[in-house]
């Protein structure tokens, strides 16, 4: 019977010290071995995972994906007949040629992108693939091989959708493409990465946030009552830590748990608990919904997308009512029309504003980085050792309720 291991294989004399992980195939009393890629400190390794070193669970991740990929082969082999009599050497060349064979005529990029948009995403992620493929097609004028792709395609590229896109839009679709190209470099389809020279350009986010004194005004200004309830919406996500849009009218009355709202952040996956102060209590029970979901918005819309629509057009419409009368003639009369104009106390406002607000307000107050990255979600410190820190909520309870007592100060 077949069986693989990992064993970390010392031999030659590595000025470095390390060794090179490797997965040991035997079979009828003969062994061989195949590459990882992973070359260790014998410290680093105790014989079937790598310890003491920074990244280590995605490396272990990784050697274990390579490792049942093999399993995986020898336990289609298996299933032939004369399986039984080969050696391990042969067993390998049979499982490599297979590789080969599998991803013949599979280095069209149209094929790449599908192949991987079948693997499993998201909706909207699914999307954002599609359309940088069809950006990709409409560059090329037909479809393109993988290996066609290198430095001087990808500047070419990035000029043609410079024509319509700005820099992030523009990494977007790029960033979607790297990830097919890495995709065909892992499954063999290509051995080369162009994107190994190519550097993605972004321009820094604008921030979205406004002056304490100007979202006060915001808050305080009257406005007939359909402009009221989706700037109440606004400030609940406000006073939930800038809790995202889809998040929030999606939430169940079972989310909420000993004054806390429980959820998954639709975007990234993380788990949020955050505590219900008086502030968002009141909104919510302004709000509450007739059914299973937490607020109302889904009592009016049938796709919480139209409601999120629906906060940031209202939102623009908080302001001072400016009204004019232009005149039109005819050979008759002079008709005076009435128009009248809004001025925004806030320009541009979405509900995106509430999040970066909050972050930024908790920074005006002294707020610690690490706590405000917390809050959010961010990563912070040392991404692996992030993981094993337990981390306290209540710092971020206590940050939460200094940024609300600071924005209802009156002066």
């Amino acid at each position: 019977m077949a069986t693989t291991k990992f064993y970390l294989d010392m031999r030659g004399k590595a000025k470095d010290g390390k060794g090179s992980v490797v997965i040991i195939l035997a079979h009828n009393q003969t062994t061989t071995s195949f590459s990882t890629g992973v070359r260790l400190l014998p410290t680093q390794w105790n014989g079937s995972s790598v310890i003491k070193l920074p990244g280590k669970e995605a490396i272990n991740a990784e050697l274990i994906h390579k490792k049942q990929q093999i399993d995986k082969e020898l336990a289609l082999l298996a299933l032939n007949d004369g399986f039984n009599s080969l050696t391990a050497s042969q067993i390998k060349h049979e499982i490599e040629s297979g590789k080969k064979k599998r991803h013949t005529g599979k280095s069209l990029v149209r094929d790449l992108f599908n192949e991987y948009i079948s693997l499993g995403m998201k909706k909207n992620t699914e999307t954002i693939y599609r359309l940088t493929l069809k950006k990709v097609l409409e560059f090329s004028g037909n479809d393109v091989s993988i290996n066609d792709i290198d430095y001087e395609w990808l500047c070419k590229f990035d000029c043609f959708l410079a024509k319509t896109q700005c820099a992030n839009g523009r990494s977007i679709y790029l960033r979607s493409l790297r990830a097919v190209c890495n995709y065909a470099l892992k499954i063999e389809a290509t051995q080369k990465y162009p994107f190994r020279l190519f550097s993605i350009k972004q321009e820094e986010t604008k921030k979205r946030s406004v002056f304490v004194e100007n979202l006060r005004r915001f808050r305080d200004f009257l406005t007939d009552s359909d402009n009221k309830m989706y700037r109440d919406y606004f400030f609940l996500m406000f006073y939930l830590i800038g809790i995202n849009s889809v998040d929030l009218l999606l939430a169940k009355k079972s989310q909420v748990q000993k004054g806390r709202l429980e959820y998954i952040r639709a975007k990234t996956g993380k788990s949020y608990s955050i505590k219900i102060e008086p502030e968002a209590q009141e909104i919510i029970n302004r709000y509450k919904g007739k059914g299973d979901y937490l607020l109302n918005a889904m009592d009016h819309c049938k796709h919480y997308q139209n409601f999120a629509r629906q906060i940031n057009e209202h939102l623009k419409l908080i302001g001072e009512k400016r009204v004019e009368y232009i005149h039109e003639t005819d050979d008759l009369f002079d008709i005076p029309i009435r128009k009248v104009t809004i001025e925004p106390i806030i320009k541009g406002i979405t509900t995106y504003y509430a999040r970066h607000t909050w972050a930024t307000i908790a920074h005006e107050i002294g707020i610690q980085s690490d706590t405000i990255s917390q809050a959010l979600g961010h990563s912070f410190g040392n991404k692996t050792t992030l993981i094993y820190i337990k981390l306290d909520q209540a710092v971020v309870d206590e940050a939460n309720r200094k940024v609300i007592d600071y924005f209802n100060l009156t002066t």
